[in-house]
């Protein structure tokens, strides 16, 4: 028997590389080059091929505690020299090897350098260089991947998973006598995202729309709910570099769960009037419930993914959208929201997408900038919850390694490796876009970075760190000023933008809302400043001031922000209540006379302007939207403040009887500056 050649390819943790044929059978090799003894026993020389880089990373050092999934696949010393029906075979191969190495990695998800196994890696290593050895060695998460059937039918699927899948199928509106154009919320930062998703109605109506009409039979369902689960069991490979075959994973015949979760993130397949009459229901009834409709369906498809799979970044997207939607339809305080929050950042880290090491030859494409943007939305909508609710955050920057997404836009990384090659080398060293541009990417790399300094923020807030002298925190003011100074200009929201009626509006939101969060770092600073006794020269009331004026831009050009309508309950309870609140104590026990030296423009009558239009927001938000009760809540305080300021005579008794009644503990601990009002501060 030949020996195995020195120089024969070693997967990233250092164990020599079996060929593909005595992996996907799960028997010994050899090793030798350039075909094992195995296959020239077998007669299958011709299909013997070592394959190197898809395989689960692992890391390279004992002290590294994060993998690095941006090692670009290396290849074959060979490679280059087969003849081209070799190479054919060999790509063949490739896309087998993926999927048996997306599946072995499922099994046990990411596991870092503390975990039980890790020792067990390193004695792996060692054992890797006595010949023999390696071939012996299971391959991680087997054992789980065996449990999974290898095929499902239609009598596994028992109820309650054969309900869950029915009732799924029947929400799926009918096929339209027309396209539906699907657009998204201009707070996701997926575009790749309404292209899957019109492919993958093509494909469900294609291929099941005689079965998608008003009156369905649950035998046809239970048909395709059957190919939908066959489908979800075979991986979904997060490491696919062409963006055409990275999307063709969830659509054509590859229809999934997921692909069903990802229509439902979708509003405009709830508007068409044409399903809604079959049905019998008007269009605005749909309209109304679609919502809901799509809320719960989309949690179902969650749920049926998992039962099928281990999890992939697809998964992991639609969890952070279904935290949206709990937002959006229960409220930011539900626990429905908390919850979906919780399951975003658990997929987050048992996929291992937070650990992401950095790396000087990282080639990114379509899958992996994408892993870049979840991992970085999930930490924000944390640090928002966070401020929103005064709860814990789920997870810390200190368990971060994963780099910031790059600056090049939605269509740049659709394009292929050639055009996002080009456009990486039009990034600066700091990895923006040099063409002024404002893409879903600026504003998400710029929304990151203050949720980076939120946490440090949050940290001190909420935990144990009362000690935090004043001087490091005027520290982090500065650098959350010097952090938001180096953001390009295209996302600097400057004053007279409405002024243009033709302004894109999905642009000035953007810019708003980095705008916003930054002031909403710098207020939170304040009121830790003022918690230790440093002396205020009017910031926290410059600060809050114009956080209640900038977020009442959305309300008074409400008819020009249609695409972020349902956005408003979280905007004005997470943004302009908190500094309603100052601006109430200011009324109440001023600071200053005439114009304020910081704004000009904040005046005494300003600021019961200001008051005034925050409480026709708030009501017009009312008691049964989402957030409803505490903006009814706060609406009530306010609306007092402004009657006591404005009615009552100079002797009266303040706070009013009335309050005593009131239940105003909103229970938001350093973000609620309405705690001076609370019924036992009032003793």
């Amino acid at each position: 028997m030949s020996s195995p050649d020195r120089t024969a390819p070693r997967r990233p943790n250092g164990r020599l590389q079996a060929c593909d044929p005595c992996r996907r059978r799960k028997v010994a090799c050899d090793h030798t080059q350039p075909v094992c003894n195995r296959c020239r026993a077998r007669n299958q020389a011709g299909n013997c091929v070592y394959l190197v880089g898809d395989s689960k990373p692992t890391p390279s050092n004992k002290t590294s505690s994060s993998f690095d999934f941006n090692t670009a696949p290396s290849r074959t010393v060979s490679e280059d020299t087969q003849p081209p029906a070799r190479k054919s075979r060999h790509l063949h191969a490739a896309s087998s090897s993926r999927d048996m190495s997306s599946a072995s990695a499922s099994g046990s998800g990411f596991l870092g350098a503390t975990s039980h196994s890790a020792v067990y890696d390193e004695t792996t290593q060692t054992l890797s260089m006595l010949q023999g050895f390696q071939a012996c060695l299971p391959v991680p998460g087997e054992a789980r991947q065996r449990q999974r059937p290898a095929d499902v039918s239609s009598d596994v699927l028992l109820s309650p998973t054969r309900e869950m899948c029915l009732v799924v199928l029947r929400s799926i509106p009918s096929p339209p006598p027309g396209p539906i154009a699907l657009r998204m919320s201009p707070h996701l930062y997926d575009g790749w995202a309404p292209v899957a998703a019109q492919r993958i109605l093509e494909s469900l109506y294609g291929r099941f729309g005689k079965y998608l009409g008003a009156n369905r039979v649950d035998s046809q369902l239970e048909e395709i709910a059957t190919t939908l689960s066959n489908n979800t069991l075979r991986p979904f490979s997060d490491n696919v570099r062409d963006p055409e075959e990275w999307i063709s994973q969830l659509s054509g015949p590859n229809l999934r769960w997921e692909s069903l979760g990802l229509l439902f993130t979708f509003k405009e397949l709830g508007e068409d009037r044409s399903w809604a009459t079959q049905r019998g229901v008007s269009g605005e009834s749909l309209s109304k419930h679609w919502p809901e409709v799509s809320r719960v369906c989309l949690g179902l498809s969650i749920d049926l993914a998992r039962r099928f799979s281990d999890g992939n970044s697809i998964l992991l997207l639609l969890c952070t959208r279904r935290a949206i939607a709990e937002s959006v339809i229960m409220g930011d305080a539900s626990l429905s929201c908390w919850r979906a929050m919780s399951e975003s950042t658990s997929l987050l880290t048992f996929l291992g997408h937070h650990a992401e090491s950095p790396s000087p030859t990282y080639e990114p494409c379509l899958s992996s900038e994408t892993r870049r943007r979840v991992a970085a939305h999930v930490f924000i909508l944390d640090k928002v919850i966070v401020l929103f609710t005064g709860r814990p955050p789920q997870i810390s920057r200190r368990y971060i390694s994963t780099p910031l997404p790059l600056d090049l836009d939605d269509e740049e990384l659709l394009g292929g490796e050639a055009a996002i090659a080009s456009s990486v080398r039009a990034l600066d060293e700091n990895g923006w876009n040099t063409k002024g541009g404002l893409y879903a990417a600026t504003s998400l790399r710029c929304r990151l970075q203050i949720a980076l300094l939120r946490d440090e923020l949050v940290e001190i807030a909420v935990g144990n760190w009362k000690e935090t002298s004043v001087e490091a925190l005027l520290q982090l003011k500065r650098r959350e000023t010097d952090t938001v100074a180096g953001f390009p200009d295209s996302v600097a929201y400057r004053d007279g933008e409405f002024d243009d009626p033709l302004a894109d509006m999905e642009r000035v939101y953007a810019r708003l809302i980095i705008k916003l969060e930054h002031l909403q770092n710098l207020f939170v600073v304040e009121r830790l400043l003022s918690r230790r006794g440093h002396h205020d020269e009017g910031e926290l009331l410059a600060t809050s001031f114009e956080l209640v004026s900038r977020t009442l831009l959305f309300w008074t050009n409400k008819d020009r922000f249609g695409m972020a309508r349902a956005d408003f309950a979280w905007l004005v309870m997470a943004y302009a209540t908190p500094g309603g609140g100052i601006l109430c104590m200011e009324l109440l026990k001023p600071t200053f006379g005439g114009r304020h030296g910081r704004n000009p423009k904040m005046t005494r009558s300003g600021i019961i302007q200001q008051l005034s239009l925050l409480v026709g927001f708030l009501d017009w938000i009312g008691p049964g939207g989402p957030n409803g009760e505490l903006c009814a809540n706060c609406s009530s305080v306010i609306q007092l403040v402004l009657d006591h300021t404005l009615n009552a005579p100079e002797d009266e008794r303040w706070p009013p009887v009335s309050l005593d009644a009131m239940q105003l503990d909103f229970n938001f601990e350093l973000f609620d500056t309405f705690d001076w009002l609370r019924p036992d501060t009032l003793l």
